[in-house]
């Protein structure tokens, strides 16, 4: 006998007095059990017939699972039970009848063979629940606000509203209009007033000597040339399962983030790390081994750092979030063949006012994430960017991360970053199908090369 405890707000089976060892075990009890109540029901003659007239499921499928017993006795009664649930319409029919004089061991060849059929049907309806998945995945079809926030994330929402630890000034990036604007209106003023770029070694404070041979002396696109099609991976807990690692390795560059790893995750995530974007809390963690970790030694490292609005370089140098610009030097000189770039402060700022912009009410005042960042800077450099699992898929999960077991809903929503409204801006602009949003999670964004923009007159 199974006694049922409650811990918390989980139920657990505690183990019965006798130890059953292995879960193989267990699976071979709970098939013995299921074996010995089809014997008592097939020696007591009752059998379910079930029919359906769902136009989702195949028209023969329930007739292979459970077929007709030929009727051979006057004592077979047949009672016909009709309803209707919501909006499908399902007639239940229940067959009562009686076994044919048949032989015990018959009994259990015809019981076996009918179970090998409602498996085989089972996998067959499996995939017409796949074919038939309503897109896009339901959370992201409508417009979302702080409302959809749980208490604890509305009052985390509400702080960082109020804190305001960047100095932005009141009324920024609040323009009437353009929450509205979608497609390419939107896809222009983003290219127009975000201007991505790196920090060059004669810009500002970092012209002095102490920096000299430290910064490139060309920008990002320079060092890496042109680039067709773009892949932007999120480190996203719903990566796992998908399988698009070949197609995500199939990109002529492929940009990660912060420690995501590839190893041990290649089905689902790639193998190709073309860029890295790092921020500075990583970069300042002894615990990260940002200096000697092999994970950081491939591919274009790019560094962002949360600077004081607007994102003014001497004002960023004096005061940056985390001190990232010895690490920085730490690493060029350890590894000068390695390109290494500063992004400049001011594109998070730009982007963010572009995010406030977009929302009915105001947001976060921190800077964009990581996501949205990297994401626009790979549209500054390629000709199509397909960004995977920043919108959710219908693989959604709580799960921050791929690599780590840790859940949390603000990874999806946003707490320290206006995720939530990132993520509307993102959707508004996607030029891609929504399948491909529902089943592979992926975003399809146009670079701004290949933007025709027409300025109004």
């Amino acid at each position: 006998m199974l006694i049922w405890r409650r811990s918390g707000n989980t139920l657990w089976c505690a183990q019965p007095p006798w130890k059953w060892g292995t879960n193989r075990i267990w699976l071979s009890f709970a098939v013995l059990c299921l074996t010995i109540v089809s014997i008592v029901c097939l020696q007591s003659g009752i059998m379910l017939h079930l029919g359906s007239r769902d136009p989702g499921v195949p028209s023969n499928f329930m007739g292979i699972v459970f077929q007709d017993i030929q009727i051979s006795s006057k004592r077979n009664k047949t009672l016909k039970i009709l309803s209707a649930a919501g909006s499908v319409n399902r007639n239940l029919e229940i067959t009562v009848q009686t076994l044919t004089e048949d032989s015990f061991f018959s009994r259990i060849k015809k019981f076996w063979q009918r179970l090998e059929k409602v498996l085989a049907g089972f996998q067959q309806l499996r995939k017409v629940s796949h074919s038939i998945l309503p897109v896009p995945w339901p959370v992201w079809q409508k417009k979302l606000s702080s409302q959809v926030l749980s208490p604890r994330l509305q009052q985390v929402f509400q702080n960082y509203q109020t804190m305001n630890k960047y100095q932005v000034p009141s009324g920024a990036g609040q323009q009437p209009g353009n929450p509205h604007l979608t497609g390419m209106d939107l896809l222009c003023q983003l290219k127009s007033r975000v201007n991505v770029s790196t920090v060059l070694s004669d810009e500002g404070p970092f012209a002095e000597p102490v920096w000299r041979g430290m910064l490139p002396q060309r920008s990002l696109a320079e060092d890496l040339g042109h680039l067709k099609t773009c892949a932007v991976v999120s480190s996203a807990g719903s990566m796992l399962g998908s399988g698009l690692g070949n197609e995500i390795d199939s990109h002529d560059a492929v940009l990660r983030f912060n420690g995501a790893p590839t190893a041990g995750y290649e089905h689902d995530v790639g193998t190709k790390t073309t860029l890295r974007l790092v921020n500075s809390q990583l970069m300042a963690s002894p615990e990260q081994h940002f200096l000697d970790g092999l994970l950081y030694a491939q591919g274009t490292l790019v560094a962002w750092d949360p600077a004081p609005y607007p994102g003014d370089l001497e004002e960023w140098y004096k005061s940056p979030d985390y001190p990232l610009f010895e690490p920085f030097r730490t690493l060029r000189t350890k590894r000068p063949w390695q390109l290494f770039h500063l992004l400049h402060p001011r594109l998070q700022w730009e982007l963010w006012e572009l995010v406030q912009e977009g929302a009915d009410e105001l947001v976060q005042r921190n800077p964009p994430s990581s996501g949205l960042l990297g994401t626009v800077l790979m549209m500054s450099l390629c000709e199509l960017v397909h960004v995977y699992e920043f919108l959710p898929s219908q693989r959604q999960s709580n799960q921050c991360h791929y690599y780590q077991d840790f859940s949390d809903e603000a990874c999806t929503l946003g707490a320290y970053h206006p995720l939530l409204f990132e993520k509307n801006l993102v959707r508004r602009m996607n030029c891609g199908t929504q399948t491909d949003l529902a089943q592979r999670g992926r975003v399809t964004l146009p670079g701004f090369q290949v933007l025709n923009c027409i300025q109004k007159a």
